[in-house]
């Protein structure tokens, strides 16, 4: 199976990457005391709006100006989840600006500055007002000086690996909350993935650790609402690692919103 994590060379361009200490508090660990799968991204999102706001632009001054910032797209690889108490260091930089798409990297290391999660983003620049894609304003230009390598470049998403038999569907559904609403008027980004973490089988959840993650947005979701989750468990090369691919669907509409594929290993497994 794909091992999708990746060596890459971070000190030559140290200049370009902002970075953000963390301490992992009690309200963000998940049932085994690791930070919760959902908390990461908010973390990963968080540390690239402290960038943003580093050069005078924050989410909320772009807000006023009519713009903001929509993800499109994660490939994360983790070696380890970092532990309550834990103070960790995430680290992001810019790799590439085209049109209106911006292309985000990201490091967490832990206190011994070991990488332990390594994470590629894709982004696209819109305006609220006219509702489409916006040029990426030259200020962002100006500032974020780019550096060029990839912090997680593959994909399972598309490769041969999908192709392989499914020997367990299952689907499942979920009443859309308020509270899982962004200030767009769309899911958050992270309430995807926390969605597709409860729908996954008791024997991954207790046996197995998350070592790859991909996920694709096509199309939001809003509130009121009702989604439904296809889970297709791919029939694994072996018993000690797993891949799992998930749609999720907008009840209203006859259309894929989201995309994610899980890989995982069994515990203790080399």
């Amino acid at each position: 199976m794909l091992n999708p994590i990746v060596k890459i060379n971070i000190f030559k361009k140290m200049k370009e990457i902002f970075k953000k200490n963390l301490v992992i508090q009690s309200s963000e660990i998940s049932d085994n005391n690791q930070l919760g799968l959902a908390k990461l991204i908010d973390y990963l999102n968080n540390t690239a709006g402290y960038h943003s706001d580093s050069i005078g632009y924050s989410f909320e001054s772009l807000w006023k100006r009519g713009y903001c910032w929509i993800l499109l797209s994660w490939n994360i690889s983790i070696d380890r989840l970092p532990q309550l108490g834990e103070k960790i260091q995430i680290e992001t930089w810019v790799s590439q600006i085209k049109r209106c798409f911006a292309y985000r990297e990201f490091l967490v290391r832990d206190n011994q500055k070991q990488i332990i999660v390594r994470a590629s983003s894709q982004w696209i620049f819109y305006d609220i007002n006219k509702k489409r894609p916006a040029q990426i304003h030259s200020i962002f230009f100006d500032h974020w000086k780019i550096n060029q390598e990839k912090a997680c470049p593959c994909s399972i998403l598309n490769s041969s690996l999908l192709k392989k038999p499914v020997y367990q569907n299952k689907e499942s559904t979920f009443i859309i909350q308020q509270e899982d609403i962004d200030i767009l008027g769309h899911v958050h980004n992270s309430k995807y993935l926390d969605w597709v973490i409860k729908v996954k089988p008791k024997v991954i959840q207790q046996q197995y650790d998350l070592t790859y993650l991909q996920i694709l947005y096509h199309h939001e979701i809003t509130y009121p609402g009702e989604i439904i989750i296809k889970q297709n468990i791919i029939s694994p090369e072996d018993d000690y690692k797993q891949l799992i691919y998930d749609q999720i669907w907008d009840k209203n509409r006859p259309q894929i919103s989201t995309e994610i594929v899980t890989q995982w290993k069994k515990h203790n497994c080399l």
